[in-house]
Parts: C-alpha cells; structure tokens; sequence
C-alpha cells in the first residue's frame, strides 16, 4: 500500500528538482494524515484550469437543488446574450446539454479560449461567448472530446442568466463557507464567472476541494455535495483514446465531470503550470500540487513510481 512517509521522504531527496521545476508546496494527505512538503506562508495562487471541478462540484449542487437536471438544453437561455453568425454551429449547439458541457462533447475540434489564445489574439473577454460560438463546431454533439475552456464558461452564463447568480457567488455560500475559505480571488469575463480559470486559492484551502473528492463530498463531518454526484464526476463518463498517452505518470483513459480518470483507480485534475488534484480513493489518498511550471508533465513527473 502506498504510504505517505515514503512519498514525502522520497518527494524531500528530488528538492534540487523540485525547485527547478518552479513547484510551490506539494501536500500529501492519507487516512487523515497530512505532510507539506516545500510549504512556506501561506499566498494565494493561481489555479487556472483545476477551477473548473469547483464548477463541477455547483452543478451537481444545483441539480440537487432541482433547479436544473443533467439533460438540460443550455441554448434557450444563453441564445439571448451570444450573436451567432456562424450558421453551421448553430444546430449543434442546441443540442448542448449540461453533461455535454461536463464531458468536453460539444463537438469542437481543439482548445479554444485559453490564455494563450486570449493573449495572442487580443481577445475582448467581455464578449468572449461571441468569439467561442462562432468558432468553427465541426464533430458531431456528444461523439468526440476535446479539451476546453468553452464548456465551463458557457455554464457559468447559463446559470446566471437562468438564476440571476453570478457562479462564484453561487460556490462562495455552498461550498467556499462550508469549508471556512475566506480568502480568494476571482475575477470575471465580462458579468460572468470564467469557470474555466482565473481562481486565486491558498494551498491549504486548495486541498479543502480535494478532499471534497476523497471524502465523497463531506468536510469535517459536513456533506456538503451528496456522494452520489461526486461518484459520478470520479467515473468514467466518456472514453478519451485520442489523447490518452501511456507513457505519461497520469494518462488520460477518460475523463469524469471535469475530472480526469487515469490509471490505478487514480482521478485527477489538473491546471496549466502545473497544479494538480490528485486521488486515490481506494487508497485513500489525496496529493495537491502547486507550482508555476510551465511543461505540466514535469511536475507530475516527480511522482512517478511514487503513486
């Protein structure tokens, strides 16, 4: 069985690695044990794409609420704040539905509305919903995966449109207080919540939504998302072979509600410049990464034969 004493002492002899590697402080928690490696003060930091499984976490907690249900079409309610002049997209996108959304099957073809494309392209995020709606939809709704920043952003008007709540506000009273956070950033696209990005967290607070994962959505005896839509964002919902690459320590078999499922009973989720939720449950085992390093794979490196 894994051990956390063994990954901390063996985490401790690659130091000179790790701090090439830009990696701020890496905790590992097991059976309620918890170690902090590389920790110092406490900052806030960014988390960019691990945002996303906190949006995640406040759809299920909607859908709880009945105020929605996963099957629900999100075009009657967002067509009124986007200008779709690509007509060939818009059959497509009525066909989104809040699992398409959670499952990256909307039918685009790669990334669009990262930072990368946001910096180079001198994108306006306040009408950023125009610019992803238009670009070219080319596969089938609900057939093909691909990774983007679209699909959370989309949730995020859809909610507030439908409920008059910005999303973050909608985290900060259901799972931010629950959990005592109380320091954080996070700023908007326009009126909206990205959802995809742009959270500012402190480590300590970081790993409070790991544990949400392991712990089947309970904290310090609280539940505070029901088990059963934690279970499903921590199953395979759908098969991802295009981008899985063996080689990698966490290769992508599929992905759950904004969650990764890899290999081992392993489930993951991870930002750009290498941030990291990673857990096994049957393990019991939880490890939060963050650092500021660019080539992602390299800070997940560290682990292997480790996890």
């Amino acid at each position: 069985m894994v051990n956390i004493e063994v990954i901390k002492d063996n985490v401790s002899k690659l130091k000179d690695t790790l701090l090439s590697l830009n990696i701020d402080s890496i905790f590992l928690e097991q059976d309620g044990n918890l170690e902090k490696v590389f920790y110092e003060d406490e900052k806030l930091h960014e988390l960019r794409s691990c945002s996303k499984v906190l949006v995640a976490m406040a759809i299920g907690i909607a859908i709880d609420k009945e105020m929605f249900m996963l099957d629900t079409l999100v075009y009657p309610v967002i067509k009124n704040v986007v200008k779709i002049t690509n007509k060939n997209n818009i059959e497509k996108i009525k066909k989104w539905s809040i699992k398409t959304l959670l499952t990256h099957t909307t039918g685009y073809e790669e990334i669009i509305m990262s930072a990368k494309e946001i910096k180079e392209k001198q994108l306006d995020t306040n009408k950023i919903i125009d610019y992803a709606l238009n670009v070219d939809i080319p596969y089938e709704v609900g057939e093909r995966f691909a990774y983007n920043n679209v699909e959370p952003f989309i949730l995020s008007v859809f909610f507030q449109e439908s409920f008059g709540i910005n999303l973050a506000d909608f985290i900060k009273e259901n799972i931010f207080e629950k959990l005592d956070i109380k320091e954080y950033k996070w700023g908007n696209y326009g009126k909206y919540c990205p959802g995809c990005t742009g959270l500012f967290l402190k480590h300590s607070d970081f790993h409070k939504i790991g544990k949400l994962l392991l712990s089947n959505g309970k904290y310090n005896n609280i539940q505070v998302i029901k088990e059963e839509w934690i279970n499903e964002m921590c199953k395979m919902q759908f098969e991802t072979p295009e981008i899985c690459k063996k080689e990698r320590v966490l290769p992508k078999y599929g992905v759950g509600y904004f969650t990764f499922i890899s290999r081992d009973g392993l489930i993951f989720r991870d930002g750009s410049n290498g941030q990291n939720i990673i857990i096994n449950k049957d393990k019991n085992l939880l490890i939060t990464i963050l650092s500021s390093e660019p080539d992602m794979k390299n800070v997940t490196e560290i682990l292997r034969d480790l996890i």
